[in-house]
């Protein structure tokens, strides 16, 4: 009998991460609301909450709580909806994804071209210095254009009872 207890330990940590994943499927996105607008935050997302990192598992709504892991820690939370002021969401938009290729494409162009005036292109001709510029303003805008699908941004901090919002189902 003793035996089959580590198999079955074994068979439990394979078993685990399914099991998470099963359950937060199952989880319930928390919803913050205001006169104009209503913000979902889905569960396995990023948020902050009272100026703390975290992702939400779980929230219950009969029960008036969030279940939330702490950011780069292993440490869950338990935080009652009456016990969150503020908080901040995460967001892929297009907008920062058209920020993130213009700030690519300027910081890409303006490397090529200090580049070749470094390297001493700018004897053989303007034109080098364009070149390098529009080459390397490629690579940035791609570069900029994945930092913007990859990486969310953050929203202004908002303050739950100051600016009208309430958590709602």
């Amino acid at each position: 009998m003793t035996k089959h207890l580590p198999l079955l330990g074994h068979r439990m940590t394979r078993i685990f991460p399914i099991l998470l994943f099963i359950g937060l499927s199952w989880g319930q996105a928390l919803h913050f609301t205001n006169n104009d607008k209503t913000i979902k935050i889905e569960t396995g997302e990023k948020l902050q909450l009272n100026g703390d990192k975290y992702t939400l598992l779980k929230t219950d709504y009969s029960k008036q709580y969030v279940l939330v892991k702490k950011h780069n820690s292993s440490r869950l939370d338990t935080l009652r909806f009456g016990s969150i002021v503020s908080f901040k969401y995460y967001e892929k938009s297009l907008r920062s994804f058209a920020s993130s290729v213009l700030k690519g494409t300027v910081f890409g162009a303006l490397f090529g071209a200090g580049g070749s005036v470094i390297d001493g292109e700018i004897k053989y001709g303007f034109h080098w210095t364009i070149l390098y510029s529009i080459l390397f303003g490629g690579i940035g805008s791609i570069g900029g254009a994945t930092y913007g699908i990859l990486i969310p941004i953050a929203s202004e901090e908002i303050i739950l009872e100051k600016d009208g919002w309430y958590i709602s189902n």
